[in-house]
C-alpha cells in the first residue's frame, strides 16, 4: 500500500481518513451512551464512553474500544512518516521520537483493549480492568507528551542553528508552519496542568476549613466536578487538542514535503 511507502500525499489522505473513522466511532459511542446517565465532560472522563459499567454504557461501550484501537494502531504509518522527515535533523534523535510515538500509539490502543470498567481481568489475579486501564492511559499520555516535546526541541534546534529540514525540504517549507501547532497545543496543555495542580492546594485549603468548622467534605475528585478544576474536563480537552495537533503537524509537513 502506498501509505506504507510514506508518500506525503497518501499520508495526508490517510490521516484525514483515520480521523474520520475514529471520530465517527467516538461520536457513535457518545450517541449510544444512555441519555439518563447524563454524560458531560465536566463530570465524565473520556474513557467512561467505553465502560460497560451499568452507570455508564453497558450496551455500546465497545464502539469506544474499537475507536481507540483504530487510532492507536493507525498512528504507526504516521509515526514512520514523521520519523522519516525528522531524520533530516538527526537520524538518532528521530528514532527516539519514533519510539515515544509508538509508545503513545500502543498506549492509546491498549486503552481500548483494557476499558475503565468494573471487574478483574483474570479472577483472583488482582488485576482489575480499571487499574490496568489507568496504567496504559498514563503510557499513552507520556508517549505523545514526551514525543511532542522531543519533536519540538528538534525543530527548534534546527530552526535556530542547523537548518537541515529547510535544506532537505521543498521551497514551500517554512519553520513557522510548524510553530503554530505548538502555539495552539502548549498553552492549552499548560493551562490544564496548571488548574489540576492548583486544585491540590485549593482542595487542601477547603478540607482544612471544613475540618475546622466540623463540617464534612467530599473527595478531591467529587469536589472538583463541574468546576474549572475538574479532571474529566481537562482530560477531554487535552485529548481533543492532541488530535488536532497531530493532524495539523502532519498536514504542515506533508504540504512542504519535497516528494509531494
Amino acid at each position: 500500500m502506498a501509505v506504507f511507502h510514506l508518500e506525503p500525499g497518501a499520508i495526508r489522505k490517510y490521516m484525514f481518513g483515520l480521523s474520520a473513522v475514529y471520530w465517527a466511532l467516538i461520536f457513535s459511542a457518545w450517541v449510544g451512551y444512555p441519555k439518563d446517565h447524563h454524560y458531560s465532560i465536566m463530570t465524565h472522563t473520556f474513557s467512561f464512553l467505553g465502560s460497560w459499567a451499568d452507570k455508564h454504557s453497558p450496551q455500546w461501550w465497545w464502539l469506544f474500544s474499537v475507536g481507540m484501537v483504530t487510532w492507536g494502531l493507525g498512528m504507526l504509518p504516521v509515526t514512520l512518516y514523521l520519523r522519516k522527515r525528522l531524520s533530516a535533523v538527526s537520524p538518532w534523535a528521530s528514532w527516539v521520537f519514533g519510539f515515544l510515538y509508538v509508545v503513545g500509539g500502543f498506549g492509546i490502543a491498549l486503552v481500548g483493549v483494557f476499558p475503565d470498567a468494573p471487574g478483574e481481568i483474570v479472577a483472583g489475579a488482582g488485576y482489575t480492568w480499571t487499574k490496568v486501564h489507568a496504567k496504559v492511559a498514563v503510557s499513552a499520555f507520556a508517549g505523545f507528551f514526551l514525543g511532542n516535546l522531543w519533536m519540538g526541541a528538534m525543530l527548534l534546534l534546527d530552526a535556530l542553528w542547523l537548518r537541515r529540514m529547510e535544506d532537505a525540504g521543498s521551497a514551500r517549507f517554512q519553520y513557522t508552519t510548524l510553530l503554530w501547532p505548538y502555539l495552539f497545543w502548549l498553552p492549552i496543555l499548560c493551562t490544564g496542568i496548571g488548574f489540576l495542580v492548583r486544585w491540590e492546594y485549593v482542595y487542601a485549603a477547603k478540607k482544612a476549613a471544613a475540618a475546622a468548622a466540623g463540617a464534612s467534605i467530599g473527595s478531591s475528585w467529587s469536589e472538583a466536578m463541574n468546576t474549572r478544576y475538574s479532571f474529566p474536563l481537562w482530560e477531554n480537552i487535552l485529548i481533543y487538542t492532541l488530535f488536532l495537533f497531530l493532524v495539523w503537524v502532519v498536514t504542515a509537513l506533508t504540504a512542504s514535503d519535497p516528494d509531494a
